[in-house]
């Protein structure tokens, strides 16, 4: 994944204590745009949706750690 991007859905529509939408997109190595959304259940702390790639879940956590929209906890 190249440029990876991530911009959060402020107004979703959704109550922001039950779940955040997030928007992503990256080239891929072979240059083809890829974008998307991701669903995040804050009281489930998860995904929702068709299963994503690791590395794409992993860096969207990061990302919303670093936004101080979430706190990740050791499993």
């Amino acid at each position: 994944m190249r440029n990876l991007r991530f911009n959060i859905f402020e107004d979703c529509g959704q109550p922001r204590e039950s779940r955040i939408l997030m928007f992503y997109s990256f080239d891929t190595d072979d240059q083809l745009p890829r974008s998307g959304i991701l669903h995040y259940n804050l009281k489930e702390q998860r995904f929702l949706g068709p299963r994503h790639d690791a590395a794409l879940t992993a860096a969207a956590l990061d990302f919303l750690t670093r936004a101080g929209r979430i706190v990740q906890t050791a499993p």
